[in-house]
């Protein structure tokens, strides 16, 4: 028996897994066992999974076809025997003291299961990782105390995310909580997440950064424009699965759709444009749906939600040609930048970093920069805010400079911009254009 199983779903990570796998063996908890499931990897991964389980007998290794990420998670949590199950997507990381926190929280709280908060990495131009703090919650209320989440139903528009926590094995066997085994590796974490927040009777956040996620492998679902319905497909079957459960579940029917809106609109925004008009009628024939059954609770969906849905079902294909347009302005403006700095950390800034992160792109921005720190907060987005005589030199020649402030103070900022020696910037008003 071990206290924790960590399942480790592997496919075709060989420049990452070498990282992640020895982050884990180096945690300060021991008591664990580590099942490496390979989801018939063709590049180097088998022989790194091998390498590392020569060393470490706390290893466990799983090869089988490639039948994806769903049935890869199904296989390591049927193998698994500790107490507790974490997760590690093998091109991530952990610091080492994360499952020993993980461990001691839930035996502390007497919990389903434990998250806290982490951080998203990607490796800069220079060689630096810039990592970024990523809430579960903005109201520090909901961390460090155990509740349900389905009396807190709050909790259900957190970051989604399975890795940064533990979950009692107990609690996932008892209510056979799976993962959907769609192919390929696209979305299938939503369904466990759903089902997982849906079911446990208590449960708790901690407001402290433990997970490394990475935000620079090209290879990553997140960046895949083909998988276009399968958000779709997660969301059937999360409903199915809702279906399912005895008594009036509208709750959870409230619940569903409004994840599936959420990432209806995350789908729009990556996918590429040869399959965008069919996905915005798409959009509309399923919002008319979840609406003519009495799904949808309207009046709780954020304001820009509501906007934006109702462009989508009045024109679909003329929605998608207005926004289609909106996003190449700020790709061409944005480009092949790696690096972005936001020169400004007040309302044209914030509104500035909300358009990257509409279109996909918030990974990109390295720093808020000010002329002075006075008066500034330390950090926006959980991204620093510095001075901007103070960035390293090396960013001159491949950093964008967006001047997000007012008119009239855009030409001073330029030319700090271009005293510094930084060549590429803009003070274009494409990103305060309502």
């Amino acid at each position: 028996m071990a206290a924790i199983s960590i399942i480790v779903p592997v496919y075709n990570t060989a420049i990452y897994l070498e990282e992640c796998l020895t982050s884990i063996c180096a945690q300060t908890f021991s008591d664990m066992e580590i099942i490496c499931v390979n989801d018939g990897s063709t590049d180097r991964s088998a022989d790194i999974i091998a390498r590392f389980a020569t060393s470490d007998r706390r290893i466990k290794v799983i090869h089988k076809e490639n039948t994806g990420y769903g049935h890869s998670m199904n296989i390591g949590m049927e193998a698994a025997v500790g107490d507790y199950i974490g997760i590690v997507e093998s091109d991530d990381w952990i610091p080492k003291e994360m499952m020993q926190t993980l461990y001691e929280a839930a035996e502390m709280y007497q919990v389903d299961f434990v998250k806290a908060d982490f951080c998203r990495f990607v490796r800069q131009a220079d060689g630096k990782v810039r990592e970024r703090h990523e809430v579960l919650s903005g109201d520090r209320f909901h961390y460090n105390r155990a509740f349900r989440p389905l009396e807190e139903i709050e909790s259900f528009r957190f970051s989604i995310n399975i890795w940064s926590g533990i979950y009692r094995r107990d609690f996932i066997r008892k209510n056979d909580i799976r993962f959907h085994e769609s192919p390929g590796a696209s979305f299938q974490d939503n369904g466990f997440w759903f089902q997982t927040f849906a079911l446990a009777d208590r449960a708790v956040f901690l407001n402290k950064p433990l997970y490394r996620n990475r935000r620079d492998n090209p290879l990553s679902s997140v960046y895949c424009s083909e998988k276009v319905y399968a958000a779709c497909g997660e969301y059937d079957y999360i409903r199915r699965w809702i279906d399912s459960l005895p008594g009036d579940q509208r709750r959870l029917k409230y619940l569903c759709a409004e994840g599936r809106i959420r990432n209806y609109f995350h789908t729009i925004d990556r996918i590429d444009e040869k399959y965008q008009e069919e996905f915005y009628v798409r959009f509309r024939e399923d919002y008319l749906k979840l609406r003519k059954a009495g799904e949808i609770a309207e009046t709780f969906l954020p304001a820009e939600w509501r906007e934006r849905t109702v462009k989508i079902i009045e024109d679909p294909l003329e929605t998608c040609r207005r926004e289609r347009q909106e996003r190449s302005r700020y790709q061409r403006v944005i480009g092949g930048f790696q690096d972005i700095i936001i020169y400004g950390a007040g309302a044209y800034g914030r509104k500035a970093y909300a358009t990257l992160n509409r279109i996909g792109v918030a990974n990109r921005v390295a720093y808020f920069a000010v002329t002075n720190l006075k008066g500034n907060p330390a950090s926006l987005f959980g991204i620093p805010v510095a001075e901007f005589s103070s960035l390293s030199k090396e960013f001159c020649q491949k950093a964008l400079v967006i001047a997000a402030a007012k008119k009239d103070v855009r030409a001073q900022i330029a030319r700090n911009i271009d005293a510094l020696g930084y060549q590429h910037y803009t003070d274009s008003d494409i990103f305060f254009e309502q």
